[in-house]
């Protein structure tokens, strides 16, 4: 064999080798596992708390149901509709989604109608500048 099929041939292996060596490594990476029951035992604890602090709450279902009520009652929210509830702290966010497509697609979101999740009172709404993505919070 002459010289250069001689280097070919090394180069070749030393390809060949890191190939192995990377795919070696990357399975390494892949096999690391988080701690799971750590994380149950936290989710269950919070769990309960929520429910003990919840039992004088409206329920979800209340909630969209006023958030409806006042999109409807509203000229400028007609062709919104009440979402799925989400409750942050004391507060039901309701998001208005639209449900006549015009100048947004239907079932696009444009905010929330923030209803008291004690009182069940409405709150006012809660939209995004569109430029800064900021929330804007109006009085109801």
């Amino acid at each position: 064999m002459n010289t250069r099929n001689i280097l070919i041939l090394i180069v070749v292996v030393l390809v060949i080798l890191v190939g192995v060596v990377g795919y070696m490594l990357m399975q390494s990476f892949n096999n690391v596992t988080p701690n799971i029951t750590n994380n149950t035992t936290q989710v269950t604890i919070n769990k309960n708390q929520t429910n003990q602090t919840q039992s004088n709450f409206i329920s979800a279902s209340k909630a969209k149901s006023i958030a409806s009520q006042y999109l409807n009652s509203n000229s400028k929210f007609q062709t919104l509709g009440a979402g799925t509830p989400v409750l942050k702290g004391s507060v039901y966010y309701v998001p208005m989604v639209v449900e006549i497509e015009g100048q947004h697609a239907k079932d696009t979101v444009l905010g929330n109608v923030k209803v008291d999740a004690k009182t069940g009172t409405v709150l006012g709404t809660e939209i995004w500048d569109i430029t800064t993505g900021e929330p804007i919070n109006e009085p109801p």
